[in-house]
């Protein structure tokens, strides 16, 4: 057997892309971790690798991508849901200042097998020990941008040659990839930022940000340095087309056309905005018409507290809606932010996000028998995709051509997850309820106090 061939036979329905017309009883070629044929007569001798029958119910579609989140924190999950955010903070600086690299590995590991359990292919990670983020992406065969995290009473210079450092070992990854993280304006120095963005630049790496997610934060900024939060960005010089702003809920018209001028990208990440209560109304129409690129994220599992890309594609049209008062945004819109929106931001290969010739073998099968998702049809395909698949689990999923979810390997995966999940509750009641008035410093060794 080919280990680098793959196809998926006789599926019922094919999604190239958001907004792309359903193809019907359609195979799919991938070769080399690419995709190299679409279409119902594939080429002669396609049938000497692996194939698989996606069977009468099947929807082939494209992986969705988290453009950000913080993985490790399903450690957190649950811990101390009920606050807003500031106060949510301090709960989970808490057990942060208590979090090792073990706890850090198990959580990545669970929140890794909950994406592939829901067609995440990848996702943009901004959280501490970054290698155990890393390790598990690999051992699960996901997509990841990963990096440390630059916050607190850092040396900027010493905090962004860190990040440089890391994002330059993980050049030429097929899969795993740098990101330089900076917390936010109100978090990290400001140099750090000014530095950060460049190192991005000259890697080719995202600069992964937090900004205008709350309206304290632009009230500070306004009143400390005189220009909202995406306007200081700009006067750092530090927006750019490897820019990827998270949040933005708070971000002025006036920016919006800074971000468009730049090229930078914005990650909505609707459902942790609303359980800790940030408010402010993420402008993803005026984005997306206007040529911004906007990707979609969970945020962490300890803020959201799911890491499903199919409920958060229907909670973010359900907001917007909930905010225009009309259904300008429509299923198409966030599919395309949860796919190759989500893919741009990362960075990803070429065609990532679609099923087109040529695009890296990243592919979701669903079974479209689920009660939820029934009845389905070519002209509803996209719709019930997005309203109706919160419960959808994938019966396969190939990254880079190689099959990494299949109902084979689905009991393992489980397992794993349950065990990782058992050592992480002994974590927790070990360390029991607390707060901490200070984030803990990262990258350690660039923490001025040591």
């Amino acid at each position: 057997m080919n280990a680098e061939t793959l196809l998926l036979k006789g599926c019922r329905f094919v999604l190239l892309c958001a907004g792309c017309k359903p193809l019907v009883d359609t195979s799919i070629l991938v070769s080399n971790g690419v995709i190299e044929y679409v279409g119902d007569n594939p080429p002669s001798g396609s049938k000497t690798g692996y194939v698989i029958e996606c069977g009468e119910h099947s929807v082939a579609m494209p992986c969705m991508y988290n453009a950000h989140t913080h993985a490790a924190m399903s450690v957190l999950r649950g811990y101390y849901s009920d606050a807003e955010l500031h106060d949510w903070l301090q709960a989970m600086w808490f057990v942060e200042h208590r979090l090792s690299s073990r706890e850090a590995f198990l959580g990545s590991l669970v929140s890794g097998i909950e994406m592939l359990f829901s067609g995440t292919c990848g996702f943009m990670d901004m959280y501490f020990f970054p290698d155990e983020a890393a390790e598990a992406a690999r051992r699960l065969g996901l997509r990841a941008r990963v990096g440390p995290v630059i916050m607190g009473d850092v040396d900027p210079y010493r905090a962004v040659e860190e990040a440089r450092r890391y994002a330059r070992k993980l050049l030429g990854d097929p899969l795993v990839g740098g990101a330089i993280n900076v917390h936010s304006i109100y978090a990290a120095p400001l140099e750090a930022i000014r530095e950060g963005h460049r190192a991005a630049v000259e890697l080719g790496v995202p600069f992964h940000i937090h900004v205008s997610e709350t309206r304290r934060e632009v009230y500070e900024a306004k009143k400390r340095y005189g220009v909202f939060p995406v306007e200081l960005l700009g006067k750092l010089g530090a927006l750019s087309e490897n820019t990827v702003l998270v949040h933005a809920g708070w971000i002025a018209s006036w920016e919006l056309g800074l971000v468009k001028e730049k090229g930078a990208s914005l990650v909505h990440c609707p459902a942790s905005n609303m359980k800790l209560a940030t408010a402010g109304h993420f402008p993803l129409y005026e984005a997306m018409e206007s040529g911004i690129n906007v990707a979609l994220g969970t945020d962490g599992p300890a803020s959201n507290d799911s890491l499903n890309m199919f409920s958060e594609m229907k909670i973010a049209v359900l907001l917007q809606r909930h905010s225009y008062w009309d259904t300008r945004v429509k299923a198409r819109h966030v599919l395309r932010a949860a796919t190759t929106g989500s893919a741009g931001a990362m960075m990803l290969p070429r065609g990532a996000g679609t099923l087109q010739p040529g695009a890296p073998g990243d592919i979701v099968v669903v079974n479209g028998v689920t009660p939820s998702a029934l009845p389905l049809r070519r002209d509803n395909l996209e719709q019930v995709l997005v309203y109706s698949c919160e419960k959808c689990t994938p019966d396969y999923v190939a990254i880079n051509g190689r099959l990494v979810l299949s109902p084979e390997k689905k009991p393992q995966l489980l397992e794993e997850a349950a065990r990782a999940a058992k050592q992480l509750n002994e974590f927790i009641e070990r360390i029991g309820p607390g707060k901490e008035p200070e984030p803990p410093c990262s990258p350690r060794i660039a923490c001025r106090g040591d």
